[in-house]
């Protein structure tokens, strides 16, 4: 193992190691700053807008029929990009709570963002949860 180690350590500390740590975490910052730019403006958007109506819309695109084609495809149904998006941004910008009747014995975490409930609960995988806060029903 110790032999493995060394190799690996050697090629980081070459130039090509070097380069190429440098291109994965220019790209990581990148993504980061494409990604915060992406929130600034949801943020203006939800100053003229519902979210409550578009929260509902995104939930009602994983129909039956969503599930259906995910599964056809050969995989578990999963957020689409929309609702994934705004997923995160009410993880990034909720505020972290505990609330006894959501807790799991698995390492999770819940943000509470305009009323909703935003759960990731961490496994073998990961499961992501969204709850009305008022009566705690399951919405996605």
């Amino acid at each position: 193992m110790s032999e493995m180690l060394e190799k690996l350590k050697a090629h980081l500390e070459s130039p090509e190691g070097k380069a190429s740590m440098e291109k994965y975490f220019g790209n990581l910052a990148k993504q980061e700053m494409i990604k915060e730019g992406r929130f600034e403006k949801f943020t203006e958007w939800l100053k003229d807008n519902d979210f409550d109506q578009l929260l509902y819309r995104l939930v009602l695109e994983h129909d039956d029929e969503y599930r259906e084609k995910c599964y056809h495809k050969g995989y578990e149904p999963y957020m689409n990009n929309k609702l994934s998006f705004v997923f995160d941004y009410a993880v990034e910008n909720g505020e972290e709570v505990k609330v006894k009747e959501l807790d799991c014995p698995f390492s999770n975490v819940i943000s509470e963002y305009r009323g909703y409930y935003f759960q990731i609960i961490w496994g073998q995988g990961s499961v992501t949860q969204i709850h009305n806060k008022d009566d705690l029903k399951r919405i996605y």
